[in-house]
């Protein structure tokens, strides 16, 4: 009878061993997931920061005297040389609604699209893109006021 009640002890034990192992096991996955996710969202941050501190920097870059063809507080369409060879390119930024991202975990989620010429491709995944602009006395300019090109001129 001892050895039945040490059979069903250590049958216990061992179980409860078994679900603190499985327990544990499904918190290290769950923290690797979390990171993952985290590492990723860094990175994607990081990318679209140096798209867009490249090509802004390139603003007007060779262009005529309307470097800036649309400014709004999500929106900025631009002329620049981004390949620094004859030609000028037309860049816009500007952000899809959130239904275009309806399945991801974040509902704020949209795409910041990015079109060179023709060409459209997406920076990356943000929630906000909001641009502000300023002249060159560091006066905020105001939306309603960037709908003429000699206001625009002024960025």
């Amino acid at each position: 009878m001892g050895q039945f009640i040490e059979l069903i002890g250590s049958t216990i034990i061992a179980g409860f061993i078994i679900l603190i192992i499985i327990n544990l096991n499904i918190r290290m996955n769950s923290t690797a997931a979390s990171f993952v996710q985290s590492s990723f969202n860094q990175r994607n941050a990081i990318t679209i920061g140096q798209i867009l501190e490249y090509d802004f920097y390139k603003i007007g870059f060779k262009a005529g005297t309307n470097k800036i063809f649309q400014a709004d507080s999500s929106r900025i369409s631009f002329a620049a040389s981004l390949n620094n060879d004859a030609s000028i390119d037309t860049i816009t930024y500007y952000l899809s609604s959130t239904s275009n991202l309806a399945n991801t975990q974040n509902p704020n989620d949209k795409l910041l699209y990015r079109r060179v010429n023709q060409q459209l491709s997406y920076a990356g995944i943000v929630t906000r893109f909001y641009i502000q602009y300023y002249d060159s006395l560091l006066n905020n300019l105001t939306y309603a006021s960037l709908t003429t090109q000699a206001n625009r001129n002024r960025i």
